[in-house]
């Protein structure tokens, strides 16, 4: 098969769709040797091609990368004599693809849901060009099975058998010896033991600073847990976001100014360690198509405290911390109760048998199971 792939969002999306994608092709370079590969995009793109079954392609342009590729990338790929066009960022051509077939991965329906928490140019490009990708597409890849349960919700009338649900995955890291013991119990040591990270006590937020994301009430949170003398410092990462300026206004005025730390977005690297030496990561949000900060904080020894009743529930499963999303009482009681069960290192103590449901759930969570379904749906919508 020759399989072209729309990147163009690799462009300026670092986090959310854009992790999404690197991480995913980057598994598909380690595992396909057999199909031919071709990235498209309207401006270079800094990704690193390791396979040499793979190659770029560049098709200049001044139009906005949703009009590019509705107006441009059609008469190239059958230029390139592409068999299937994948979309990974919830957008086709709707128009112009003759007999070329193709695959739409589908994140979320915040467009639906929260309409008023997004930018408008991503609104509009969601309503104009959403809905008639899905109608479009040979098959339809949900994120999780919460974003499917979604999309059967809006499209019931929709072929259920072209959709098929490709998880998002993680980059897991090993730990072993007395930090794993630390965190989860003895029953984690093995070999090539490494000496203890003491954590830092304090929160980790990862994510961009959106309406959805439910900041104001987690500072809310942390501010009913002061008045309680429960001091509890927050660490954010992630873009600056849009239509935030109530946050920073209430980030102006709260009495927790003091205790938390904007970073912005940070490396890989940098969000790793972060990951590593915090207490906890914390995860308020109120709509999410799959969470993939909570799996990537889980994957690295990192408690995640969440929202019950969403996706969020349904990933982790036994490995998270819940509260109600809509009360900052909630979050602050979660937080406490958390927060007093910290050992003077700043590890969290749970039960002896988290540490087997942890690594259950990340074996089944991994970029490489990810690409090989994805694999899976290209061969069948082609040949099947």
């Amino acid at each position: 098969m020759r399989i072209g792939i729309d990147i163009k969002c690799l462009r300026t999306n670092n986090s959310g769709i854009g992790r999404y994608t690197r991480n995913i092709l980057d598994a598909l370079q380690k595992i396909d040797n057999t199909n031919d590969y071709v990235l498209f995009s309207p401006s270079p793109i800094d990704y690193a091609l390791n396979n040499p079954r793979w190659r770029s392609v560049v098709a200049s342009t001044k139009l906005p990368g949703i009009l590019w590729q509705q107006q441009v990338l059609p008469g190239i790929l059958k230029q390139e004599k592409i068999d299937l066009i994948w979309g990974p960022e919830q957008t086709i051509p709707v128009k112009g693809l003759g007999k070329i077939k193709s695959v739409l991965t589908v994140h979320d329906f915040v467009y639906k849901r929260f309409p008023k928490t997004m930018r408008k140019s991503v609104l509009w490009i969601n309503k104009a060009f959403g809905s008639r990708s899905i109608k479009k597409a040979s098959a339809i890849v949900p994120v999780s099975d919460f974003t499917q349960s979604e999309l059967f919700h809006f499209y019931p009338k929709i072929d259920r058998e072209k959709v098929v649900v490709v998880n998002c995955g993680v980059n897991g890291e090993k730990h072993f010896g007395e930090d794993c013991i630390k965190n989860y119990g003895e029953n984690c040591a093995g070999e090539n033991s490494i000496s203890a990270t003491i954590r830092k006590k304090q929160l980790l937020f990862v994510g961009s600073l959106e309406p959805r994301k439910n900041l104001p009430t987690l500072i809310h949170a942390l501010e009913i847990l002061k008045h309680k003398g429960v001091v509890v410092p927050l660490v954010l990462t992630g873009p600056k976001g849009w239509k935030n300026k109530n946050f920073k206004t209430l980030m102006q005025c709260t009495s927790v100014a003091d205790q938390i730390c904007h970073k912005g977005y940070v490396s890989d690297q940098e969000l790793s360690e972060l990951y590593k030496e915090s207490a906890a990561v914390v995860f308020p949000s109120v709509y999410e198509g799959f969470g993939l900060p909570a799996l990537e904080a889980l994957s690295r020894n990192t408690p995640v405290l969440t929202s019950k009743g969403s996706v969020m529930e349904t990933v982790l499963g036994d490995c998270g911390w819940y509260f109600d999303a809509t009360s900052a009482k909630s979050i602050a009681s979660a937080v406490e109760n958390f927060w007093s069960g910290l050992d003077h290192e700043g590890f969290a103590k749970v039960s002896m048998d988290f540490e087997d449901k942890r690594q259950t759930l990340l074996a089944r969570y991994t970029w490489e199971n990810s690409a090989r379904k994805l694999m899976g749906v290209f061969w069948k919508v082609c040949h099947g």
